[in-house]
């Protein structure tokens, strides 16, 4: 047979193409997509990613189990430390009229690059409320919770108000009376009232509630102002035990909260008065009587589980306690361990060690303790150091340099409203 009488070669078969069977992120399910959102690395990276759009925002608020496994996971970050005026200057051209200075915000060494968009993007010179028109720029600072900032119209001259700011927000709650009128009747000797504390909710951000604590010679009293009714609630005076001898002002003026407690020192250590929130109710205690030494600073605050907890600083031991109900059913503070620090502070200090004395607690969250070296004679040339301490491995991080001569309050990022169900999709979004 010849070549052309051959017949043609057969192709083989055209293979099937099969249908595209491509998966986008937009087709997850919402429980695929919160497994992926819990690997992020902090909640300033998660609140980037939801707002991206609204699918995602739902998907955040709506699951409050989410939120907790996040939140245990996920430790709420440290956005750095707002501090206290500590004195007035004096203007020449104003004799006798004293210039506040405006609390300051100075913020930590972070490497995580969302962290740094979310202090960038915020406004942390509280530039909302120096430039309000209607109010003086003398405000002081009384409170960090919850993400807000709780300030205090401090001149003299003017009808003193309090201020509750979100700086991530760039927001202000209406301005309030700075408490109760009330507040000293009844009193016996001279009264005394301290600085406001902030109370806030994680699933209701929106509202909030601000104590005051007074004493007379021998009791307590709370005031608590409501951001629901816009008022002010008076409490009775209660009876705690005896107050230091010779000494009218027996109180110390803390800023210790845990679990919805909040915390105050007689000023001999002896005894710590607590108020309950929840029910309004006064109770004391008598501290452990190494407490009491001069050189032991503390706070109350709570473990990363939640657990109240007193973190203590003797020297440059730091030590944890806990709530143990002992053998007669009685709970009482007792000591879990007691770390020296000495070593670490070597590899964080090095020779600058040698400049300091001793720890100083500044405050007690969420499982970290915040301290700040400190000096017997301190001077410009040895600013503190300020760190902080994983309660649960008891290891250092070194922060930033700074004066401790005011006090300081540490500002952990909050969830923002607009990623929690009950609370308006527009709701003070933040800036990042």
């Amino acid at each position: 047979m010849g070549a052309h009488e051959r017949s043609p070669p057969q192709l083989p078969p055209a293979k099937c193409r099969k249908k595209s069977s491509t998966t986008t992120i937009h087709s997850l399910s919402d429980d695929l997509l919160l497994q992926i959102f819990l690997r992020l690395p902090s909640l300033a990276t998660l609140v980037r990613a939801a707002l991206a759009c609204q699918p995602w925002r739902r998907a955040v608020a709506s699951s409050p189990a989410f939120r907790r496994r996040f939140r245990e996971l996920h430790p709420a970050p440290l956005l750095g430390f707002f501090f206290e005026p500590h004195s007035t200057f004096q203007d020449p051209a104003l004799p006798g009229v004293p210039v506040p200075v405006f609390p300051s915000f100075v913020p930590t060494r972070r490497r995580d690059r969302d962290l740094a968009a979310a202090v960038r993007g915020s406004d942390f010179f509280l530039t909302s409320i120096q430039e309000h028109p209607d109010k003086p720029h003398t405000w002081e600072i009384h409170d960090c919770r919850g993400g807000y900032v709780l300030l205090r119209n401090g001149d003299q001259f003017c009808a003193q108000a309090m201020a509750v700011v979100n700086p991530m927000a760039r927001q202000i709650q209406p301005f309030f009376d700075s408490g109760h009128v009330d507040t000293f009747q009844g009193s016996r000797g001279t009264p005394v009232e301290f600085n406001a504390r902030l109370l806030c909710s994680e699933e209701d951000p929106t509202s909030f509630r601000v104590v005051h604590l007074a004493h007379d010679e021998s009791r307590v009293r709370a005031t608590v102002f409501s951001s629901v009714t816009r008022e002010w609630k008076i409490h009775p005076w209660v009876d705690v035990p005896g107050r230091p001898r010779r000494s009218k002002f027996w109180l110390r003026n803390g800023n210790m909260q845990s679990n919805g407690f909040l915390y105050w020192v007689y000023k001999n250590n002896k005894y710590m008065v607590t108020l309950d929130t929840a029910t309004m109710e006064f109770s004391a205690e008598e501290l452990p009587q190494f407490m009491r030494n001069r050189r032991c600073t503390f706070s109350v605050g709570e473990t990363s589980s939640g657990v109240r907890c007193i973190v203590y600083a003797i020297d440059f031991t730091v030590g944890v306690m806990l709530r143990r109900t002992d053998s007669d059913g009685v709970e009482k503070w007792v000591l879990n361990r007691a770390t020296p620090l000495d070593t670490q502070l070597d590899g964080v200090l090095g020779k600058l060690k040698s400049n300091y004395d001793e720890l100083l607690i500044v405050e007690v969250r969420d499982g970290f303790a915040y301290l700040a070296t400190s000096k017997k004679f301190p001077d410009s040339q040895n600013p503190s150091w300020f760190m902080s301490l994983c309660l649960e491995t008891m290891k250092l991080e070194n922060l930033f340099q700074g004066t401790i001569d005011s006090g300081a309050h540490p500002y952990i990022m909050a969830w923002p409203p607009c990623l929690i169900a009950c609370l308006a999709p527009e709701a003070m979004e933040p800036v990042l």
